[in-house]
Formats: C-alpha cells, structure tokens, sequence
C-alpha cells in the first residue's frame, strides 16, 4: 500500500512540475512579446532607428510603418497562439481578418519567409503555415477579382 502511495505521490510532484515549467514558459514568451512591442514602438517614433530596421532598398519609410503596426498585430497574435489564448480555428479567423488589408499581403509577402526562416519549433510553424495559407487565398481572390 504503501508503495502505491509513493508512486501517486511522485507521478502528481512530475506532473505539476511539467504544469509549472509550461507556465513558465508562457509568462517568458509574453514578456518578451512585451519587449517586442516596445521595440517597434519606439522604431515607429524614431525615424533612425526605423531607418536601421528597414530591409535595405525594399520599401519606402512610409510603406514600412505600415509594415512595422502589422507586424505589432501579426507578432501580438503569435503570442496569443502560443499562450494558448487562441486555437487554430479562432487564430484562422483572425489571419483571414489580417490577409483582408493590403498592408496585411504586403507584410507577408515582405516578411513571411523570414518569420518561416526563424521559426524555433512546432509553434511557430503552426503559426506559420496558418499565416501562409490565408495569405494566399487572399493572393489568390486578388488575381481572381483583377
């Protein structure tokens, strides 16, 4: 008896530690979206540091301000998905909202290879995929309606 006692014990410490560690995880991922935010804030403000960030030669400053307030919704996003705040069907929606606007294909189309080139696990390319996928069938209703 005693014996079941100290495995129930230890299988419940294991799973609260796995618990704890995912949680932990979650707070770091939506600090650093914290810090994240900051940073193209203060680039939205600072020409110079803007300037610094831009890809070189791709897009006028104008267009990469836009760029810049898409990728605060689309990097925003990306946390809610990985902190489990959105699921895939309800992250769907929202890239579908995102691929609506013009500056929403004009960032993908600008920034999506290399959101796809830094991705770090299955999160990532979760997200991702969903991002390309409504992007082009958003592309695709463009060349459809042109």
């Amino acid at each position: 008896m005693k014996t079941s006692y100290v495995v129930l014990a230890a299988a419940f410490g294991i799973a609260r530690l796995v618990q704890s560690e995912r949680q932990n995880r979650q707070r770091l991922a939506l600090h650093a979206e914290e810090i994240h935010q900051e940073l193209i804030t203060e680039a939205l403000s600072n020409p110079a540091l803007r300037a610094m960030w831009a890809a070189p030669g791709k897009l006028p400053d104008e267009e990469y301000t836009e760029i810049l307030h898409c990728n605060r919704l689309i990097s925003f996003l990306s946390a809610k998905f990985r902190a489990g705040l959105l699921d895939t069907a309800s992250l769907r929606v929202q890239a579908r909202w995102v691929m609506a606007r013009p500056v929403g294909r004009t960032y993908w189309a600008v920034l999506g290879g290399f959101r796809e080139e830094e991705a770090v696990d299955r999160v990532d390319r979760a997200f991702n995929a969903i991002m390309a996928d409504e992007h082009a069938a958003m592309v695709a209703v463009d060349a459809v309606t042109t």
